[in-house]
């Protein structure tokens, strides 16, 4: 018989776990969420989490790995915003506290939350990747035209994104990169949110959590999306992912990994041939893994520009390479030019923060302790290395977080597993 008190819990959780699916959709950028500003987005982040952190038994409060992730979070936020002004520490404060119910929630919680993140993106994707089959064919929803963001370039601010929003989907119209880019942008699948590099990079995190078992429809769904995105990161880690997760079943891991090697093979012949080579598949991923000749790295791995990298190599010999030389060093020397990556960071704030975020990743593996949850430490570096920008969003850490419970507590919790 369930106890007032476990019922009266299941509600609390019900209508917390609701505000945090909430949290983590709004860190990937829908359209339908842009109009919350950022700024109040914190502030109702951090007082649900302290009303919730101070009152439910939800969490565990008494690991010392949790504890230690934790204290590292907030000592990296705090040590990112130096010589910044006090309301912008008691912001980056506040956006700590909005995190730390990942590190803490119990195990169960844990992983109710990742499946039910799962479910809500499983739903939007599959209405979305219908409706996109038909924007590629031409036939599409009726839109209206939308922006997102602003960039200051040359002392002109402009708007940073320009979409067709068709409702189920948004369609790329940044003319710069339908002129520049190696794959047509709006041929690039992002479903209902703003970029199609995350989308797919999260979804490796889905398929390595779900152990590439396909006989769950929903990891079909995953693989067509990181398809549908064109995204090199998203092909790679997914290949890198694939991999670590067979390796791990010696029965028929190494089958799986030589059929992977031989469809890959196949496939890649396949599309430099198919109209010529002319098709997004060969110039947006086939050509992209080839050697660029000039710097004798991945053609496609275009995150920072070559002087950048001549400034980080002089950056690496010189003193400031322990503390970095802060956002305004970084705004002075490189302006609105748009470099993205590890190293960008490690110039910001030093070989000290970088530290301390890996430290941070490590504490949370700890907390699985097992293969698993090191190859998702593995993948959440890589893609920190892409681009520095996501390392706190809520959605990527629910993924990382939850996906380490998962990986030590899958066995005793079967009751999540129940889907298709």
């Amino acid at each position: 018989m369930t106890s007032n008190l476990d019922m009266t819990l299941e509600r609390r959780w019900s209508f917390y776990s609701f505000f945090l699916l909430f949290q983590a959709l709004y860190s990937l950028h829908p359209w339908f969420l842009w109009w919350l500003p950022g700024k109040m987005a914190v502030i109702i982040f951090f007082l649900v989490h302290t009303y919730f952190l101070l009152t439910s038994p939800l969490w565990c409060f008494n690991d010392g790995k949790r504890i230690g992730a934790a204290l590292i979070l907030v000592v990296l936020l705090q040590y990112q915003s130096a010589g910044s002004s006090l309301n912008f520490h008691i912001q980056k404060l506040m956006e700590a506290v909005a995190l730390l119910p990942l590190v803490f929630l119990m195990p169960r919680f844990q992983m109710d939350l990742l499946e039910k993140f799962q479910k809500v993106m499983t739903f939007i994707l599959t209405l979305s990747l219908v409706f996109w089959a038909g924007h590629l064919v031409g036939l599409d929803l009726p839109s209206r035209e939308v922006t997102f963001g602003t960039v200051e370039r040359s002392g002109i601010v402009e708007s940073q994104y320009y979409f067709s929003n068709h409702f189920l989907y948004l369609v790329n119209n940044g003319w710069q990169y339908r002129a520049w880019g190696v794959a047509p942008v709006y041929m690039r699948f992002c479903s209902v949110f703003l970029e199609p590099g995350y989308l797919a990079v999260l979804m490796v995190f889905f398929l390595f959590i779900n152990r590439f078992n396909f006989r769950e429809r929903r990891n079909i769904v995953y693989l067509l999306t990181i398809v549908a995105t064109v995204s090199l990161a998203g092909f790679l880690m997914g290949i890198i992912a694939f991999i670590a997760s067979s390796a791990q079943n010696s029965k028929h891991g190494l089958f799986g990994i030589v059929a992977l090697v031989v469809l890959l093979l196949a496939g890649a012949e396949f599309f430099r041939n198919y109209q010529g080579g002319n098709n997004f598949i060969n110039t947006g991923i086939i050509r992209r893994l080839e050697i660029d000749q000039s710097t004798g790295n991945i053609a496609g791995y275009n995150r920072t520009s070559e002087s950048f990298d001549n400034r980080f190599d002089q950056f690496l010999k010189s003193g400031d390479v322990v503390f970095g030389i802060g956002r305004e060093g970084m705004d002075r020397e490189f302006g609105d030019a748009a470099n993205v990556g590890y190293k960008v960071y490690m110039m910001t704030y030093g070989a000290l923060a970088l530290v301390l975020f890996l430290a941070f990743l490590f504490f949370i593996a700890r907390t699985g302790g097992n293969y698993r949850s090191y190859v998702l430490l593995l993948l959440y570096i890589i893609m920190f290395m892409r681009g520095h920008h996501t390392m706190y969003y809520f959605a990527f850490l629910l993924v990382y977080a939850c996906g380490v419970s998962d990986s030590r507590y899958r066995d005793e919790y079967p009751v999540y597993y129940t889907h298709d």
